[in-house]
């Protein structure tokens, strides 16, 4: 996806390589957070996905603490004069598609059925 930050320039958007960090994100999402904690979740989500572009501050996974990340990114965004509105649905969109690089407990039996040898092998 196609972003525009500001004064921090235009980004395309890329999933982060880790599936731990995209859980990260989605398990915070998933325990209803607040408005303001929702701000800075999606913010932080925002800063995860252009992390090629070394134009935010970096995760720093041995926190694991998104929201906490979220407060340092969204007063970066906000001086870069990326409107609150912005921030939340690109950072909205960017948590879907992370919720969807997370496998489902049905794919990974589906290979791990594909990954076993076959019976009498």
């Amino acid at each position: 996806m196609d972003i525009n930050l500001r004064k921090l320039g235009e980004h395309q958007t890329q999933m982060p390589a880790s599936m731990a960090t995209c859980l990260d994100f989605v398990a915070m999402w998933g325990s209803d957070p607040n408005r303001a904690q929702l701000g800075r979740l999606c913010a932080a989500a925002i800063a995860v996905c252009v992390d090629h572009a070394k134009c935010l501050p970096a995760y720093p996974i041995a926190d694991g603490d998104p929201i906490a990340f979220g407060h340092k990114v969204l007063d970066r965004l906000l001086s870069a004069g990326v409107r609150v509105s912005d921030v939340y649905e690109i950072g909205s969109d960017l948590l879907v598609e992370m919720m969807q690089q997370i496998p489902t407990e049905k794919a990974v039996d589906e290979q791990a059925n594909f990954t076993q040898a076959p019976k009498g092998a």
